[in-house]
């Protein structure tokens, strides 16, 4: 649910737990962008980036060790693979939150600001 506030570009939002939360987003341009994030997957997001930040550590590890190039190589990819798939779930968070909220709000530069965003992750 959406409420307006006394600050432009600012929404009060509840969830279904009855937490709180408000956004303002302003990008370079100066455009406000407002969302909501469900908390349970923000969380379970932070946790899969904090797991991959552990791994990208021990393959530093690796590294000063002087462990094989090959070993090394296939952390990389593991810690690579860990990373695309945390950002499809911020993908996906996006999609069922922010660019619901974006089409029903008529924010076109919200929705265009998203594809720029895949183009450039999907790279």
């Amino acid at each position: 649910m959406s409420n307006s506030s006394e600050h432009p570009g600012e929404h009060t939002h509840v969830d279904e737990h009855g937490n709180v939360y408000t956004h303002t987003h302003v990008d370079a341009e100066g455009h406000v962008h407002t969302h909501t994030h469900d908390p349970a997957h923000i969380k379970r997001i932070i946790n899969r980036l904090s797991r991959s930040i552990g791994h990208l550590e021990a393959v530093k590890r690796m590294v000063e060790r002087g462990e094989d190039c090959p070993d090394v190589l296939i952390q990389l990819s593991a810690v690579r693979s860990e990373l695309g798939g945390t950002g499809r779930m911020l993908l996906k968070e996006h999609m069922e939150h922010c660019i619901v909220e974006a089409v029903q709000e008529h924010d076109e530069e919200a929705i265009s600001r998203m594809n720029r965003a895949i183009d450039q992750f999907m790279k």
